[in-house]
């Protein structure tokens, strides 16, 4: 199976609080953080719109749409504030949804592939527990070919 990039892209994105679980020892720092991103669906919708949107003139190219659904998985090790075991990992996972525009994209179904791309991603430690995370996720839409 071959790929195609179509062009077509968006950014998305996610930033917020991750918040150490009580079962885990409270962070003096971060050491390291890993993330991965898994993409759950991606497929193409048909919309009733064209591109440009332009009252009372002919039809222009349909436009498609790609709905991408998927999961950010993020691991953040730290040291700890405790005297024994000082280096210790926390796991999260944060859904995501995504809607790519698509000016005379295939129709409904088509086969397609998305690809994400971590652009940026900062992770700053506010307190013992708390987090705050700003990533930056491409998604590459290729045709299947």
């Amino acid at each position: 199976m071959a790929l195609t990039f179509t062009g077509i892209y968006t950014q998305i994105p996610i930033d917020g609080k991750l918040v150490i679980p009580p079962q885990k020892p409270p962070m003096e720092c971060i050491i390291n953080t890993y993330v991965n991103v898994e993409i759950d669906k991606q497929i193409v919708i048909n919309t009733p719109l064209t591109y440009p949107e332009t009252e009372g003139a002919p039809p222009y190219d349909p436009l498609h749409k790609v709905v991408v659904t998927g999961t950010v998985n993020i691991k953040v090790k730290y040291s700890a504030l405790v005297p024994d075991q000082k280096v210790h990992a926390a796991h999260f996972e944060v859904p995501f949804c995504a809607l790519i525009e698509w000016p005379d994209g295939p129709p409904q179904g088509a086969p397609i592939v998305v690809q994400p791309v971590v652009e940026k991603s900062v992770f700053i430690r506010e307190d013992e527990r708390r987090i705050f995370k700003a990533l930056l996720i491409r998604l590459d839409v290729y045709r299947q070919t």
